[in-house]
């Protein structure tokens, strides 16, 4: 459970800082260190796609969880649940000039693409079910540092209030996390390398998309990683 903790405290203190912060911030600032965010992403996905041990299954497990993923528009149905979380933390005014609803709209927009990020991003579900399998909690806790400079960059654009996400985020990676452990006396080295290569190929789209030069389907990409590790096992069986 260090990782969930870990990466929650992060959330809530990098969106303290971030409102306390906001002014001295400028636009220019965020932008590079978004783009260092991204490398640090690409690289930690070159070195969990190094440990794979059998292509076949890692491939076909991506292709069989994205055409799930896209035929039950999952992508679609979670940023439709953050745009909705996201109406619930801005009150509305009445009679605002036009000025005011284009801020709601950032805010919306903002607030939609944190709780991407800080609760079903694929480090944190690659590393919530990594820490159920080993106990070794390094990528949440890559996760955690990465959070809680997005979430300053976040909360100096609209305020500390994304400090709330913490919670759906910690609820999501302990049920993972509790289920991977329930699964770890069933796995093998082999297959816990193959569900390494599947993230690695996750957080290389994750890092292309941060970068803006691919819109990659990450979110429906995610069931790909419970199809995995079955592939991986009947793949060593029988070839």
């Amino acid at each position: 459970m260090i990782g969930p903790v870990a990466n929650s405290v992060c959330i809530i203190a990098g969106s303290i800082l971030g409102a306390l912060c906001g002014p001295v911030l400028s636009e220019e600032f965020r932008k590079k260190f978004m783009n260092v965010f991204s490398c640090i992403t690409l690289g930690i996905g070159v070195t969990m796609l190094s440990k794979g041990d059998s292509l076949p299954p890692v491939v076909l497990s991506l292709l069989f969880g994205t055409a799930l993923g896209e035929a039950i528009r999952l992508e679609s149905g979670v940023m439709k649940a953050a745009f909705k979380a996201a109406g619930l933390f801005r009150r509305k005014k009445k009679d605002k000039p036009v000025k005011e609803t284009l801020s709601d709209t950032v805010f919306r927009d903002q607030f939609a693409v944190a709780t991407v990020l800080f609760c079903v991003s694929g480090l944190g579900i690659i590393g919530s079910m990594r820490e159920g399998l080993t106990g070794e909690c390094s990528l949440l806790l890559i996760k955690g540092v990465l959070d809680l400079f997005t979430a300053m960059l976040i909360a100096a654009s609209i305020g500390s209030v994304v400090g709330v996400l913490a919670l759906p985020q910690f609820c999501i990676q302990s049920a993972l996390l509790f289920g991977a452990t329930v699964l770890m006396p069933y796995t093998t080295p082999t297959m816990f390398a193959d569900f390494s290569a599947c993230g690695g190929i996750i957080m290389l789209g994750a890092g292309l998309r941060q970068m803006g030069l691919v819109q990659v389907p990450l979110i429906s990409m995610l069931p790909g990683l419970f199809f995995v590790m079955p592939l991986s096992a009947l793949w060593k069986q029988f070839m």
